[in-house]
């Protein structure tokens, strides 16, 4: 039985084909991964699923009674309530059985009657039957995990950022236990501490199925048992998580190149002897051969990979051996202690890899190095030969309202428009894409041209802040590639595990503590760290979780409530 099917389902765009006749399904318990290049459907698809998108041919199928939660990459939510409030919706039925059975403790005060308690006792075993009063402890669960302190629950929700919007988004969805589950991007806005703790959730209390579009290649290895591949509006299915994937579609791509190539190499042979001897004495053998070509199943080229990103960082000189040195520096905001005695050295061609929770100043240790922040106390020497080029998580470095090609031909004035244009074309923007207007386009080609400009200003040292947000998983592997060959030295921001694998040497970590935020300089990659980690987590004994306590409240009502619903209870309990 399944959840939810498709059946040759297409969807156009006009004049683009996006989707062309998928038939796919749905499973109870399945876990998917959707991956393909930003633009080529994967959101399409899963609105098509979830019943957002109705305009296209071809059926689906969802089974009765099925419950869908959806998380898009805008989240929607009410900003009148508070972030706690927003959560409560999810338990609108628990909460109307409790004001019944308020009403009814109160009746009881004046009059105990059998019938009071009897329909007291069916409202109170139907509460129960939902869940009963967990739900406090579920919201503190879930929302702690996803990265929100207690002292967020009370704030508006129009006062949160973007990503703690998202955040909670998904918190709601987890709480309200949908039997599908179709994630859009479910870790942009997470830390580290985030994506393993919603990677735990899906692997060990989530029941249902789960349909993930991500270019988290960690966090699909880690959770899909099935891959979902999107690419030329069709759909292939390969079994296992990502490696697997990767694996599968290498050996494919090897047996595609050997059979059409064997194929070609036949097909010259026989054209060669048709050719020679057509016209002379072995004509008829000639003939039979050419006809058996003609009939013969054609075996197609392989495909080849869409156009991916062409980069290559270099330097305009190389500058000193000795980067940075920072002593017993701390950052502080008025009151608010940032970070405390961030001590450490780097050297030309290190690679630091960067981790800590949203929130924490890792980039604000970016403004610092740049001069636009000042330190609070300590020491931080910076080289004084030194070039650096900024990737900001926000995009700060660009103009919205200036066209690509402007924004780009501004750094390299002495350039033709063909050079310019051609240089963009390396970063896939062809055609009448170079004059489309920055503020118009997707966050995944807003991230395209700031690389485009980082390029350019070849720096001799470079500050990313997030660099694979919003790229693809080509575009990942391309950056990863080019910064792995880059000369110089390299801090990075990231919550991609797969790329401070693959690049970091030395690891910062800012950690936080019911004492503040605490750094740590690892000498080491993040393999080593976190084979580290592994060691002391086995070693220290466990420590049950500290229970979220929330103040007592001076609300009358509240008290009121709490006392009558024990009376009622123990009335009950009695009989």
């Amino acid at each position: 039985m399944s959840l939810v099917e498709l059946q040759n389902v297409t969807k156009m765009y006009d004049p683009d084909i996006i989707l062309d006749d998928i038939s796919i399904s749905i499973a109870p318990g399945d876990r998917l991964g959707l991956i393909g290049r930003n633009g080529c459907g994967k959101t399409t698809l899963l609105k098509i699923m979830c019943g957002i998108l109705t305009d296209f041919k071809g059926n689906v199928i969802q089974a009765k009674g099925m419950r869908v939660g959806y998380l898009s990459q805008e989240p929607e939510l009410e900003h009148e309530c508070t972030l706690r409030q927003e959560m409560l919706k999810v338990f609108a039925d628990r909460l109307v059985l409790e004001d019944q059975m308020l009403e009814l403790a109160e009746q009881m005060e004046s009059q105990e009657t059998p019938q009071l308690l009897q329909q007291y006792s069916r409202l109170q075993d139907q509460h129960d039957r939902l869940g009963g009063y967990d739900y406090e402890h579920q919201i503190n669960r879930v929302l702690g995990g996803l990265g929100f302190s207690v002292q967020d629950f009370n704030l508006p929700v129009s006062v949160l950022s973007g990503g703690q919007k998202s955040r909670a988004t998904l918190g709601k969805l987890l709480l309200e236990d949908p039997d599908l589950l179709l994630l859009d991007e479910p870790t942009n806005h997470l830390d580290i501490n985030g994506i393993e703790w919603l990677e735990n959730y899906i692997n060990t209390e989530y029941k249902g199925a789960v349909l993930v579009v991500s270019h988290d290649r960690y966090f699909l290895d880690n959770v899909v048992s099935k891959v979902w591949e999107l690419n030329q509006h069709q759909i292939k299915i390969y079994r296992g998580n990502y490696s697997k994937y990767c694996e599968i579609k290498g050996v494919e791509r090897l047996v595609e190149e050997r059979t059409f190539k064997i194929h070609q190499d036949f097909i010259a042979k026989e054209s060669e002897f048709i050719e020679r001897n057509i016209a002379g004495q072995r004509t008829r053998e000639a003939q039979g051969r050419l006809k058996r070509l003609d009939r013969m199943e054609k075996v197609e080229k392989p495909s080849t990979d869409s156009p991916s990103l062409k980069l290559n960082f270099s330097t305009e000189t190389r500058g000193g051996d000795d980067i940075i040195r920072c002593h017993n520096v701390s950052k502080q905001f008025d009151d608010k202690v940032l970070f405390t005695d961030l001590t450490f050295e780097v050297s030309r061609g290190d690679v630091v890899g960067i981790l800590g929770p949203n929130g924490v100043g890792k980039t604000t240790f970016f403004r610092m190095i740049l001069g636009e922040e000042q330190l609070t106390e300590g020491e931080l020497w910076v080289g004084p030969t030194l070039k650096f080029g900024y990737y900001t998580q926000e995009l700060e470095g660009l103009n919205l309202n200036k066209e690509i090609l402007e924004e780009i031909w501004e750094l390299c004035p002495d350039y033709t428009q063909t050079q310019v244009r051609g240089f963009l074309a390396r970063f896939l923007f062809s055609g009448d894409d170079v004059f489309k207007q920055i503020r118009n386009l997707s966050g995944g080609e807003q991230s395209r041209v700031q690389l485009a400009k980082l390029l350019l200003e070849k720096a001799n040292v470079l500050l990313l802040d997030e660099p694979t947000n919003h790229l693809d998983i080509p575009a990942r592997e391309a950056l990863e590639n080019a910064l792995s060959n880059y000369p110089a030295t390299l801090f990075i921001i990231s919550h991609d595990r797969y790329l401070l694998n693959s690049l970091a040497t030395k690891m910062l970590i800012f950690e936080s503590t019911k004492e503040g935020v605490t750094t740590r300089f690892f000498d080491g990659t993040y393999a080593e760290y976190e084979a580290e980690q592994q060691e002391e987590s086995l070693q220290s004994e466990e420590i049950e979780p500290e229970k979220i306590v929330e103040k007592p409240t001076n609300n009358k009502r509240t008290k009121t409530k709490s006392k009558r619903k024990m009376k009622a209870q123990r009335l009950v309990g009695s009989n």
